[in-house]
């Protein structure tokens, strides 16, 4: 999911705070704070979105910076999570965050459980073909990581090593791809990217393969103890996922997308989560 890749992601510490007028967190059963348990059905005649005035968002709340819950554990913050909100509020929408598990995510925007996937979602080839993709709005790469004194210095040097990814993403797609071209290394696969960094962090694997836009991050104060040997060849930057043919509120989101980068909103938000604005080169 442009070819121009990130050289740095996170640079100092990152600034937290939470959205202000985001509304309830809704799991991908359907079950809001509020008690309701209603799943969204088809889209109402005259409606861009599958509830009246209210735009709902689907994110696996677990992938710092992008996504992740606040210091209360409740509150869904990131960079994704802002500018849905800055979209939301361009639209004249309400904002719904869907907190849903990355294996599953795909499976529901096709079931109407909500509007649209705003993930750190990579553009592919593939997914291209199943869903309809906006315009991308965070350039990115899968790349590898590696403690200084690793003697890895590609992926072919993965032979006899151990890799950590999170399952069912393009990092870990990209790693079954090179054990299938002949490259013996032992792949982990683990549900949460943040249980990738921890078994590098404890020794227990040897590079973890990961988006550009998450690794610094995860790395913490311990980055300067890593480095990144590989880059993936080919960009794969970020987008919004929709139902495939849902091209109304494709073009209705990214109308608004420009709005919000032409007002300074979007550089404003990258910058609080990136340290500078890597938006600023995306067409």
């Amino acid at each position: 999911m442009m070819k121009k890749l990130l050289a740095c992601v996170l640079a100092g510490t990152m600034v937290v705070a939470s959205l202000t007028a985001c509304g309830s967190t809704q799991s991908a059963e359907g079950t809001t704070e509020a008690g309701s348990s209603e799943t969204a059905g088809a889209t109402e005649e005259g409606s861009l979105t599958l509830q009246p005035g209210k735009l709902m968002v689907a994110a696996e709340i677990g992938y710092p910076p992008m996504e992740y819950f606040d210091e209360d554990g409740a509150t869904p913050i990131g960079f994704d999570m802002e500018l849905a909100q800055a979209i939301a509020d361009e639209m004249g929408l309400e904002l719904e965050i869907v907190d849903t598990a990355w294996d599953g995510i795909f499976a529901g925007v096709d079931a109407d459980k909500y509007d649209v996937i705003m993930s750190c979602v990579s553009w592919t080839e593939g997914r291209d073909e199943e869903y309809t993709l906006s315009k991308p709005y965070v350039a990115n790469a899968p790349v590898l990581v590696v403690p200084n004194d690793s003697e890895i210095a590609d992926v072919a040097d993965l032979a006899g090593k151990t890799v950590a990814v999170q399952m069912e993403t393009t990092a870990d797609y990209i790693m079954q791809e090179q054990i299938a071209a002949g490259v013996d290394t032992d792949l982990r696969q683990y549900e949460k990217v943040i249980n990738a960094f921890d078994e590098i962090k404890a020794g227990r694997v040897d590079a973890v393969c990961t988006d550009a836009v998450v690794a610094s991050y995860y790395l913490g104060d311990e980055a300067n103890n890593y480095k990144t040997v590989w880059q993936a060849p080919d960009a794969e930057p970020i987008v919004m996922c929709f139902k495939k043919g849902n091209d109304d509120l494709k073009n209705a989101m990214e109308e608004a997308l420009d709005a919000v980068k032409a007002s300074g909103k979007l550089g404003e938000i990258a910058t609080k989560y990136f340290g500078s604005d890597i938006t600023a080169d995306m067409e």
